[in-house]
């Protein structure tokens, strides 16, 4: 008995410890609640999720913003008030341990949240109004977008990536080939390319060219598992992963937003 209580301690110990490692390396995401410094933007809650939202304008869609894994969504003021300024309306959630929002991130815990979010935006829930949104991914954020994509009704009007990942065993062995990746313990995984027949809407992919963490040929080979009649990768030159958002790059993302 006492062997099997030491044996049951040590493995405790050991799966607490890897899960804490996964949860610091693929989210190292902030905790501290920070509010919308725009006045458009308004906070609210999903479930335990906090969302920041700003109404379109008359003939504007909606994007619904799925941002990167690092810090946090008030980090990407700047790219909703780009969107704002343009007519567009937002929803911006934050993820699980992200800007008050509470639970433990992991693949299915996201999953769960950004499908009640979808589906309290598609049936007016969330703002009064059915809308059906233009989704947006950032990183991580593309593997939960093309997740919601491909599990959700209705579809989204169109699809935008950036750097997207074919899967967080690809990226693990790409950073670390050196190293055995115990793949088989990770609570999130994210097999973007597995999924990405199943997209329908029409798909924009922005990658850098530079990018050295999540290689652009993850991003071709998204584009070309994607099931979309309609799919363009745009090539940001010169762009690592943090700073793909250059000129040329937001123009090509106003002009594929102005189809829908």
């Amino acid at each position: 008995m006492r062997v099997l209580l030491r044996a049951v301690v040590l493995l405790s110990l050991f799966f607490g410890a890897y899960f804490g490692l996964e949860r610091l390396v693929v989210y190292p995401l902030d905790p501290r609640a920070i509010a919308p410094s725009d006045a458009r933007i308004t906070e609210t809650k999903v479930g335990d999720m906090v969302v920041w939202t700003a109404p379109p304008k008359r003939g504007k869609p909606t994007v619904l913003y799925l941002h990167g894994n690092a810090g946090h969504i008030a980090k990407r003021t700047a790219r909703l008030q780009r969107l704002m300024d343009r007519g567009y309306g937002i929803v911006a959630p934050s993820y699980r341990g992200s800007n008050g929002s509470k639970g433990w991130p992991t693949e299915a815990g996201i999953s769960e949240d950004i499908r009640a979010l979808y589906a309290a935006l598609t049936d007016g829930t969330l703002t009064g109004t059915p809308t059906v949104p233009i989704l947006y991914g950032e990183s991580i954020g593309a593997a939960v977008a093309i997740n919601l994509a491909t599990t959700s009704t209705p579809r989204p009007r169109a699809v935008a990536l950036e750097a997207p990942f074919t899967s967080l065993k690809d990226v693990a062995a790409h950073m670390h080939p050196q190293l055995p990746i115990a793949t088989g313990l990770m609570l999130s995984r994210w097999p973007s390319i597995e999924r990405a027949p199943k997209l329908q809407a029409p798909l924009l992919i922005l990658h850098g060219t530079k990018d050295d963490l999540i290689p652009p040929e993850m991003g071709r080979a998204i584009l070309a598992a994607a099931g979309s009649k309609q799919k363009e990768l745009y090539p940001v030159q010169g762009a690592g992963h943090i700073n793909i958002w250059t000129g040329d790059a937001q123009r090509r993302l106003y002009k594929f937003l102005g189809q829908f």
